[in-house]
């Protein structure tokens, strides 16, 4: 099939056609190739190589094969994979003057390129002419001599684009009096706000006579918490304009005369967000005001101070008392005061920090200074894993973890109790018990269970009392726009409006391809409860490597198989004993404790047909969660296993999802072919290894999440699998986690990996091991 523009239109739409265009005009697309039906290419993007392309079968079958969320998760055919098509029609040359009608850099040869640099450059703007023609010239200053940042340049570019220029012979330039004006009203008080702005001197006498009109802002909090909110127009020392007047003054032009014969312009655009935001706040119109929520406050005072010119000094931040008995780093301390800030107000928040960043201390910390009876709601998986942590954090404060088929008479015992824990599965088939108490907080952990808001899940978190509600996930918009308003609609219910009014306003046009004014006005409204860091970020404050035991409760039908084998094991520990602990009767310990650690892995393992996989393994329900928030993140995995049948397993579940996998056993021919794909090809995001086949002698350095599916007894082992991706050449944080099976054998491995550290050093068989242990000690084991 012949590659053309037309075609590359067709496949994936105007508006990603001329994403496409950008991304190839900033230079980021290279290697690109066509071998029909194969169209291939890596895009750069935060400074990390990414393969793209399209698999061509006709006009209609394409395939995509970019790794990234349109691609992944909407199906849809992505800019990236489009730029490489345009990289192998039109090769990038050294880029030096602007297409002004493309929104590109022209191609034309010349000076040799300049190196790219991460530096987002200084943008220096001349601007000169008169009411009826205005030119402008645009260049960029780096710190260091020849380097360049193109794709920044290229957004540049397209803003000043934006602004109304267009192509004059090669230059850019704005023609007629109105547009002029409206440069000047609108889009000249925002570029003079992050770039070095110069007007010529025919401007600024052109301009002496304007005078902007400035919009005046009055916000009173009422007895009852209402805000009254006032807004007026002056326009020098003596004009004042009313909404009513600024919209008029639109509809004619976007200026007016004023007495002293100056000319008094109105930027169009905060009037435009101004009505927009009035429209998200839902007001009550009196008195010649606004009655507003309380909880629009924020979102009113971020607006405020994007339309004043300049820009309104943020608020004093008042020095908080709070002190933790918890060991927090800078960044979880900012965390936990903005966590209690909001739950001291009433209000609620969305911590959405990077997996590994430790949401859950966050969170205990708040629960330590926040008096009252806090509830918190999580997968059944992590139940115990809250229990766990509170008691290592807190020891002194009474949790209550509300599970099992006995918990009727837990419900009684809440109101002695400040921490109370229970499942997602639990809460809806016992929110009656619930429903008539008074929370200081509701907190929800891995809050993916609510993102559908017909669900029960969603519904028996709504019907919760609670002074202030809190979410915990790493991946706030998992699927689409529609979570977030599902996760709002939880923490400040009618926020966001209606779901039909949010669709409408936001998710809709935003899916259709319409950014600018609309998303950051969305980002605005949702970043006063919404708190998210990466660990790029805050890498300077972070260990290099980050290490977590996430505890996991057994199906029911793991714990039945579990309870019968280990039955079984005891009767074999005490004829052990009685043999005086003979070789036969060791090996059959051995093989008892083999297949108890199986049946923790899945049962599967043990020859148990399952009709469904969370049957059969809650283990494996909880890695396929992991996987899916890191890969969501942007992180590569490796995932180490003993079991090559459990990798069976898990590649099985992968392939059902339709994620991409290497994988490495004892029985891989083509080791270093494998290795080199997964350190290369970032299309790759999850790599499963055999603990023995890979634990030594890999460098895996592209990935920065290790996830130890089964404990191994020696941790020195475990530890040397971990830094296959922990060691030199490494750049980003890797977090090392360990799943454990919870009252389960596995649990008493990790103890075990503590108390004789020293003497299993080195030895990298169970035999081995295990031979190191007593009768008594082999029946710790299987408890």
């Amino acid at each position: 099939m012949e590659l053309t523009e037309k075609l590359l239109v067709s496949m994936g739409g105007w508006d990603a056609f001329k994403q496409a265009r950008t991304i190839h005009a900033g230079g980021r697309i290279s290697e690109a190739t066509y071998e029909p039906p194969v169209l291939k290419g890596r895009f750069s993007d935060g400074g990390k190589q990414f393969m793209a392309g399209l698999r061509l079968g006709n006009a209609l079958d394409v395939e995509n094969l970019c790794p990234c969320r349109d691609s992944r998760v909407r199906g849809i055919i992505c800019a990236h994979s489009l730029a490489v098509g345009l990289q192998v029609l039109r090769p990038a040359a050294a880029k030096q003057r602007l297409d002004f009608q493309q929104g590109v850099w022209s191609e034309r040869p010349a000076s040799p390129p300049a190196q790219t640099t991460d530096e987002a450059p200084v943008v220096e703007l001349t601007i000169e002419g008169s009411l009826r023609h205005l030119a402008a010239e645009i260049s960029f200053r780096y710190s260091k001599p020849g380097v360049a940042n193109p794709a920044k340049e290229a957004d540049a570019l397209r803003r000043l684009l934006s602004a109304g220029f267009q192509d004059d012979k090669g230059k850019a330039a704005i023609r007629g009096e109105e547009s002029v004006i409206r440069f000047f009203a609108t889009d000249l008080p925002k570029l003079k706000k992050s770039w070095e702005v110069k007007e010529g001197e025919r401007f600024q006498h052109v301009t002496r006579d304007f005078v902007q009109i400035e919009p005046q802002f009055a916000i009173r909090e009422q007895s009852d918490g209402w805000l009254d909110f006032h807004v007026h127009y002056v326009a020098g020392k003596e004009a004042v304009f009313s909404p009513a007047d600024i919209t008029r003054m639109l509809q004619t032009g976007g200026h007016t005369r004023l007495k002293d014969g100056r000319i008094a312009v109105a930027d169009g655009a905060i009037a435009a967000d101004l009505e927009e935001v009035l429209r998200d706040c839902n007001p009550r119109q009196e008195r010649g005001g606004y009655r507003v929520a309380p909880a629009q406050r924020a979102y009113l005072e971020a607006s405020v101070a994007c339309w004043q010119t300049p820009a309104a000094p943020p608020p004093p931040v008042a020095a908080s008392p709070f002190l933790s008995a918890i060991p927090l780093r800078p960044y979880q301390i900012e965390g936990t005061i903005w966590l209690l800030a909001k739950a001291r107000a009433g209000l609620g928040g969305l911590l959405a920090d990077e997996m590994g960043l430790g949401k859950t201390v966050q969170a205990l910390a708040m629960v330590e200074s926040l008096p009252g009876i806090i509830l918190v709601v999580c997968p059944s998986s992590l139940v115990w894993n809250w229990k766990r942590e509170a008691a290592h954090f807190l020891p002194g404060l009474p949790v209550l973890t509300i599970d099992g088929p006995n918990r009727e008479k837990h419900f009684a015992a809440i109101s002695r109790h400040r921490l109370i824990v229970t499942s997602y599965a639990l809460l809806r088939r016992d929110i009656a018990h619930y429903q008539s108490l008074d929370f200081a907080a509701v907190i929800l952990d891995e809050a993916q269970h609510i993102k559908n808001p017909g669900s029960q899940n969603a519904k028996a978190a709504c019907a919760l009392r609670a002074r202030s509600r809190f979410i915990l996930t790493g991946t706030p918009i998992e699927n689409s726009l529609r979570d977030l308003w599902s996760l709002f609609e939880f923490l400040l219910p009618a926020y966001l409006g209606s779901r039909q009014d949010f669709k409408d306003r936001y998710e809709t046009p935003l899916l259709n391809g319409e950014r600018g004014s609309l998303w950051v006005r969305l980002c605005r409204r949702i970043q006063p409860y919404f708190l998210r860091r990466l660990k790029r970020d805050i890498l300077t404050e972070l260990p290099d490597k980050i290490e977590q035991i996430i505890e996991i409760e057994l199906s029911d039908e793991q714990k039945a198989a579990y309870t019968q084998l280990q039955q079984a094991a005891r009767a074999q520990i005490d004829q052990l004993g009685e043999q005086g602990q003979t070789g036969p009767a060791r090996m059959r310990v051995l093989t008892a404790l083999l297949r108890l650690r199986q049946a923790c892995c899945d049962l599967r393992l043990l020859g148990a047909p399952a009709k469904e996989s969370g049957t059969a393994s809650a283990k494996l329900t909880a890695l396929l969660e992991l996987l899916g928030e890191s890969i969501d993140g942007g992180h590569r995995a490796l995932v180490f296993s003993q079991f090559t049948s459990m990798l069976d397993l898990i590649g099985e579940a992968l392939d059902d999802l339709g994620i991409i996998y290497c994988r490495l056993d004892g029985s891989t021919k083509n080791r270093e072919e494998v290795v080199t794909r997964f350190q290369t090809d970032a299309t790759v995001p999850v790599f499963l290894i055999s603990l023995k086949a890979g634990g030594v002698g890999l460098n895996l350095t592209a990935a920065d999440i290790v996830i130890h599916y089964d404990p191994w007894w020696n941790p020195a082992v475990e530890a040397q699998a971990t830094d296959r991706a922990h060691r030199i050449g490494q750049k980003n944080v890797v977090t090392s986690i360990k799943l454990i099976a919870r009252d389960t054998v596995e649990e008493r491995v990790l103890k075990m990996q503590e108390k004789k550290r020293e003497l299993l050093d080195g030895m990298t068989d169970a035999e081995a091991a295990l031979g190191t242990l007593t009768a008594g000690e082999l029946g710790e084991l299987i408890g």
